[in-house]
Parts: structure tokens; C-alpha cells; sequence
């Protein structure tokens, strides 16, 4: 990349890779960036993106707050040719939904998310937001709060909501383990991987039966485990499937 940094949301779009987001080192720590970058593998060069404006984050009642709170990104997903970049303001331990913003690569600019679909995109641990798309369906995990569990959302763009597609998923909400699941779509299924507590890694594939709609009840979906293995203390970052 053109410049250093971690913990960046990425995505792939249209065969490029983007990165946005994330922290760099400061003088008094770490700094979150507005900034974005995407790698061409044609040409093997990266480029630099316009930053995100962070509109939701320019209207804080007070100069205090806007010291304290810092705009980030949470989380990135490829939707309808463009990218969907959820975010958020921090300071920790503490996260605030402020909505999102979508970056077209044609226009190279930004604009603000609908409502519905940017201030309650469900968010897993330390105010990280999944994002997938699997048959053209932007879909999330939304945890559950027995810890035992969680639900698969897509995003109704006609009615601006999310809506529960798999009302039951056997994953853990590990509250001592960053990241302990993602999301991919590969050959039109949803795919969960997740981290059990002896540090092996499961991908779980779902697989809709008898359903004539988009949403499933709990006795049609069946999970099979279609890879497993230990990556010993390893933690779930991210999860591309590029198209080659």
C-alpha cells in the first residue's frame, strides 16, 4: 500500500481490491483514518481514494465531543456495484452508529447510506459490522444475546430495513476473542466461519431447503461443516473470495 496502516476494512470490487479505514501510529497513539486506497492487479499499482467524509460525524452538538469521539469505519461490503462502508464514532471502550457511506467507483466520490440500512446494520463485537452479498442479497449476522447463537439479516432495499433471513445460527459470541466469526458468499451460499474455543476454525455452509422465499424458517436450514482446521492463536480478520 501508499501508506501504513492496520486494521483496515476491505473489499473487492469490479476485480480491484479496496482498502479503507483503519488506524495509523501517531505521535500520542493510534490515529483513525478517513482514508482509502485500491489496488489494481492489472497494472500492480495502488491508488489513493477521495477520504470519507464522515458526514453524520460533522454535526456533534459540541467541539468536547468531536475531540472525543473519533469517525471510523466499521465494516465494508460490495453491493450493487459499489462499496458499503458502515460507521461509527469511538472512543474506548464505547461505539456510536452514525450511519455509513457508499463509494462509486465511477463518480470516485461519496454519499450518505439510507437510513434504515446505515444506523441499525447489526453489529458484532468491538462495534465491527459483517457485510456480505450472496445471490445479490446484502446479508449480516446479527450475535445473539444468550451467546449461543445469532440470526442472518438481508437488507430490504425497498422498504429501507433489515429483515431476519435464518432465524437461528450455532455460533459462539465469544466475548474474550476480537473476531470469532465472518461471513462469505461462495457459489451462492452463505458461508459463517467461526473460531470454537480450542482455536479450531469451522467453515459452516447453509443450505436452504423447500424455501420459495427469501427468508427460511429454522427447520429448512441445514448447516454442514465443509472445512476445519486449528490455526492454533490465529484470529479472524477478514474474508475475500476473489474471482479468478
Amino acid at each position: 500500500m501508499i501508506f501504513g496502516k492496520a486494521f483496515s476494512k476491505a473489499s473487492l470490487l469490479e476485480s480491484k481490491l479496496y482498502v479503507v479505514g483503519g488506524v495509523s501510529r501517531g505521535r500520542n497513539g493510534l490515529l483513525p483514518l478517513r482514508s482509502g486506497e485500491v489496488f489494481d492487479p492489472k497494472t500492480g499499482l495502488w491508488s489513493e481514494l477521495p477520504e470519507m467524509p464522515f458526514v453524520k460525524a460533522q454535526v456533534l452538538p459540541t467541539a468536547s465531543l468531536a475531540d472525543v469521539l473519533k469517525p471510523i469505519a466499521t465494516g465494508m461490503a460490495s453491493y450493487n456495484g459499489k462499496l458499503y462502508v458502515p460507521q461509527s464514532l469511538y472512543s474506548w471502550p464505547f461505539f456510536f452508529d452514525i450511519g455509513g457511506e457508499i463509494y462509486d467507483s465511477e463518480l470516485n466520490s461519496w454519499s450518505t447510506m439510507p437510513d434504515g440500512l446505515g444506523d441499525v446494520w447489526p453489529a458484532r463485537q468491538a462495534g465491527t459490522k459483517l457485510g456480505v452479498v450472496v445471490n445479490d442479497e446484502l446479508c449480516t449476522l446479527e450475535p445473539s444475546s444468550s451467546l449461543d447463537s445469532g440470526q442472518i439479516k438481508r437488507y430490504d432495499a425497498e422498504e429501507d430495513a433489515w429483515r431476519t433471513m435464518v432465524p437461528h445460527v450455532p455460533v459462539h459470541d465469544f466475548t474474550d476473542v476480537e473476531s470469532p466469526y465472518l461471513l462469505a458468499g461462495l457459489h451462492g451460499k452463505l458461508h459463517v466461519i467461526t473460531k470454537e474455543a480450542n482455536n479450531n476454525l469451522q467453515v459452516m455452509q447453509a443450505v436452504l431447503e423447500n424455501n420459495t422465499g427469501n427468508d427460511a424458517a429454522e427447520e429448512n436450514v441445514l448447516w454442514n461443516i465443509v472445512a476445519s482446521k486449528n490455526f492454533g492463536a490465529a484470529e479472524l480478520i477478514s474474508c475475500q473470495v476473489p474471482n479468478v
